[in-house]
């Protein structure tokens, strides 16, 4: 028997020899086992392309065939496969792509579309050239109604809209930029027919057509409201005085001032309801006497018609609003109390019967710094009124060019106004129920600054100036409170103020956005004028979405921002 080592041995001798003879013929060998292992592969990287291919078609013609089902049902045959066509390129980003068909029907109302493409191929190709190009194919159909717009644009009108944007006004760029998006919507074949629009001017308040309105059912006509009777002191004996003059409310104390001075008619604006009724869109109940809205009323501050600031002993008090004298000639008929001294400041403020026998009118004052202001009953309702939902696009424009730039900037009132335009539930009625299918809510809202309410330390019994809340303290002794939110009581500064409506502004946009409405917000910050970052930061959050918040920082950027907020719009799709 062989010793295991010579075993070895012979073993690797021969396979040496073995080698040595066939050396070329393994070679070839080898090579020829490789080949199918190479065209696998090669083959399984086409098709992994072919798939990827097929893939971004189909998605490609979901996206397309939804935005079909949103055109006009009396879209053309022609205008679908047009519009098919451009879908379809923006989605397949240059890659080739054939429009096999557009299908049409209605009852329901749904469109089919098929689409195909090729991928060319590689390995695959090199062998075999009926298969040079793989085709793929992809087919959507969607079902819809025809969708339907209510569209809320609320623009500030603020006194810094005068302010440059570089070439033009703020304002003058916002209406042009307002104009092109009302063109824009009522030209988009999405939109054009089923869309609605409201224009809402708001500054420190919001007006309504005052001769549409002034009896309106939903208006506190007869001085019931806990509010209505703020603006003086006496409580229900002064109301009582003010019957010998025909005088029951707010809009009864409007005329007979005007007859007086024919400007002191009533201009169209309201008081901010109490909270939480002025975060929420719900119409007066007879239940609940304060949610009636009252017509504001600017009271008469202390101090002679006219006069900005005046000595009482050794302190200085400044009014913002002092348009009649605080006492009469002479003593007014029972039963308002005498009217011709005024012993204190909380008295000069808020005697009744000032108003019963005006003296020393003045519409005007001139304030260090700031020139001549506006003086009288209606001094914080300085826009012109609103505009309900319209179908009329010539209407929209018109008022836009009319717009003017006066007063300061109170974003909670121009929202809510807004909002009660679009809503089924509010004042108006104008807006479909929330629960209407493929109908779309929106508010497009534009500020160039950030809430404002400014206090007045020098004036001790009204604390503040006039706006949409009254004042910190009112002439007949209340306070703001019952129009802030908790966290938010007895302001006694602007920071604490602007808190507070900051405060109102969030609650309201996230009632509306919980109630199905879509908010877009811009905030015209202009380097010169800019928005601070808290401005910026409420403007975002009432969105309530980053991709629908935009920052616009001069005239052509406005305009761009509004056509940006037109197409995504026209883009909404609800699910079907």
């Amino acid at each position: 028997m062989e010793k295991p080592a010579l075993i070895r041995g012979r073993i690797r001798d021969e396979a040496e020899a073995f080698a040595a003879a066939s050396g070329g013929n393994v070679a070839m060998l080898f090579s020829l086992t490789l080949m199918p292992v190479v065209f696998l592969a090669g083959a399984a990287v086409d098709y992994s392309g072919a798939s990827n291919l097929r893939a971004k078609l189909q998605r490609a013609t979901d996206g397309a065939n939804m935005q079909l089902c949103q055109m006009a049902v009396s879209s053309s045959q022609a205008q679908l496969e047009a519009a098919a066509q451009t879908y379809m390129a923006g989605y397949m980003d240059g890659r080739p792509f054939r429009i096999e068909a557009v299908v049409p029907s209605t009852k329901p109302r749904q469109i089919e579309l098929t689409t195909s493409s090729e991928y060319p191929t590689a390995i695959v190709r090199a062998v075999n050239s009926s298969f040079a190009k793989v085709p793929v194919r992809a087919q959507a159909r969607c079902f819809s109604e025809q969708q339907s717009f209510e569209i809320a644009l609320v623009l500030d009108n603020t006194g810094s809209m005068l302010n440059s944007s570089g070439g033009v006004s703020k304002m003058q760029a916002m209406k042009t930029a307002a104009t092109n998006f009302v063109n824009s919507v009522f030209a988009d074949p999405l939109m054009a027919g089923n869309t609605k629009m409201s224009l809402v001017p708001f500054a420190a308040m919001v007006a309504v057509d005052p001769s549409t309105y002034r009896t309106a059912s939903w208006i506190d006509q007869n001085g019931k409201s806990t509010h209505h009777w703020s603006f003086i002191q006496g409580g229900a004996a002064a109301v009582a005085g003010f019957s010998a003059y025909g005088i029951k409310s707010r809009l009864d104390v409007y005329n007979h001032l005007k007859g007086f001075v024919p400007s002191w008619d009533w201009n169209g604006c309201f008081e901010a309801l109490p909270f939480p009724l002025n975060t929420q869109d719900t119409k007066p109940s007879a239940s609940n006497k304060d949610s009636y809205y009252v017509p504001a009323f600017a009271a008469d501050e202390s101090g002679n018609g006219g006069e900005y600031q005046h000595q009482n002993g050794a302190s200085t008090v400044r009014s913002s609003n002092s348009y009649i004298n605080d006492t009469t000639a002479s003593a007014l008929p029972a039963p308002l109390p005498a009217c011709t001294t005024a012993p204190d400041e909380a008295t000069r403020t808020g005697q009744a019967c000032k108003y019963a026998q005006p003296t020393n009118p003045r519409t005007s004052m001139t304030v260090p710094y700031l020139g001549t202001v506006a003086l009288g009953p209606n001094v914080a309702c300085t826009t012109r009124p609103l505009t309900r939902l319209t179908t009329s696009q010539s209407t929209l424009t018109s008022e836009i060019a009319a717009l003017v730039a006066n007063g300061y900037t109170n974003i909670h009132e121009g929202f809510m106004w807004g909002w009660r335009t679009i809503s089924p539930n509010s004042v108006f009625g104008d807006g479909a129920a929330y629960t209407k299918p493929y109908n779309n809510k929106v508010v497009v809202l534009m500020t160039d600054g950030a809430n404002t309410w400014t206090s007045n330390p020098l004036n001790p019994t009204l604390k503040s100036s006039y706006s949409a809340y009254g004042y910190f303290s009112n002439p007949d002794g209340s306070n703001v409170n019952a129009r802030l939110p908790a966290g938010n009581a007895n302001p006694t500064n602007d920071a604490q103020s602007r808190a507070a409506i900051d405060a109102l502004t969030l609650q309201s946009c996230g009632n509306a956005r919980n109630a199905g409405v879509i908010i877009y917000t811009v905030g015209f910050s202009v380097s010169g004028d800019p928005i601070d970052q808290k401005g910026l930061a409420l403007l975002r959050d009432c969105a309530g979405n980053a991709s629908r918040f935009f920052v616009a920082s001069d005239s052509s950027s406005i305009d761009q921002v509004f056509q940006q907020i037109a197409q995504s719009i026209g883009r909404l799709r609800l699910s079907m």
